[in-house]
């Protein structure tokens, strides 16, 4: 049997297929396709023609989405069903499955509650990290948001459910690590020992900083540019000079790298506040981290409150933890049918 998770996202699409004989994984493959849904959401079955080219005795599909919520779609209820609708599409003839709040649900019973489905990839996740940690805060910043989700017991008890009441609880920070603009993140900064104000336009996003700072690879930095141009160092640097309206005749290098490390530092901060304010209520000081790239952020933010720090990385390699949102999808359908089959494991 072969199974196939989708996890569709505003910026990005995340994929696992798996296949299983006799009871038993003989392969996990994991891709991440960026594909803008706010421009190309009616092209949406060339990015699983892609997934998929060398599969195609799928038998299974597992979908999660958030993408619901792009600027393609008047409303989240919209969203949801054109989604859905382009899965039904593609995958026919397939047993097709869609994470919601209550559960994996067909597409017969999704149309019953369309919002069931909205933004509740994280319950997959959630559905997963329960094999490693009965008692947890699972981190997870990717390229847009950093999620913050506690669970007791192997079961989640996040406070929100849908974003907005997330972004109320701590338990979504609406901060990533290649897509967030700078502006979002700090109002003034350091330059040159003065207090500087900052541009607001979208001059400068994370990945940026985290280019420069090590924490991504030009191939991690899987997002357009603001700008339309390069992802080298130079010119992720001229592009965080203009926050400042300056340019790199204007700043010198050492200036750079300083805001660099002073904009990841208020980042970490936004983190930390969200984390605080979950560990305060849920009592626990455990946390299970992953992350996009190598910049830790998620772990410099819960040191600073010393807590226990597990990396999900123990378990799983880095390319599955990246796209472990199409993993819990999965892992879902895999305990609906009882199969015993667990996808982590110490690597």
């Amino acid at each position: 049997m072969k199974i196939i998770g989708l996890d569709i996202g505003g910026a990005n699409t995340d994929c696992t297929i798996i296949n299983i004989k006799n009871n038993e994984i003989k392969s996990m493959k994991n891709y991440r396709e960026y594909f803008p849904m706010w421009k190309e959401k009616d092209k949406l079955n060339r990015c699983f023609e892609k997934l998929t080219r060398n599969d195609a005795d799928i038998e299974v599909v597992c979908v999660s989405m958030t993408a619901e919520l792009a600027d393609g779609y008047e409303s989240k209820k919209e969203g949801v069903k054109d989604i859905s609708q382009k899965v039904m599409e593609y995958f026919k003839e397939k047993e097709v499955y869609f994470v919601t709040f209550e559960g994996l649900k067909t597409y017969s019973e999704l149309k019953n509650n369309y919002l069931t489905a909205a933004a509740a990839n994280w319950i997959g996740t959630a559905e997963i990290i329960k094999y490693i940690e009965k008692d947890c805060i699972f981190m997870d910043i990717g390229s847009t948001t950093t999620d913050i989700i506690p669970i007791k017991n192997k079961k989640e008890i996040a406070l929100g459910h849908t974003d907005l009441e997330r972004l109320s609880s701590g338990e979504l920070i609406y901060t990533g690590m290649l897509r967030t603009n700078l502006a979002a993140i700090v109002h003034n900064v350091p330059i040159n020992n003065k207090n500087t104000r900052v541009s607001s336009e979208l001059f400068s996003i994370t990945a940026d900083i985290h280019r420069i700072l090590g924490n991504i690879t030009e191939k991690e930095y899987t997002c357009n540019t603001p700008d339309g141009n390069k992802k080298d160092l130079i010119s992720c640097k001229r592009r965080l000079a203009r926050l400042v309206c300056a340019d790199l005749d204007t700043l010198k290098d050492e200036e750079i790298i300083k805001l660099a490390k002073h904009i990841e530092s208020e980042q970490i901060k936004q983190i930390f506040n969200g984390l605080k304010e979950v560990v305060e209520r849920s009592k626990i000081n455990t946390v299970l981290i992953t992350s996009l790239g190598n910049g830790n952020l998620c772990e410099k933010a819960a040191k600073k409150l010393k807590l226990n720090v597990i990396s999900l990385e123990q378990y799983m390699n880095k390319k599955s933890t990246n796209v472990l949102t199409s993993v819990g999808a999965i892992q879902m359908y895999l305990d609906k049918i009882n199969s015993g089959i667990v996808l982590i494991k110490k690597v």
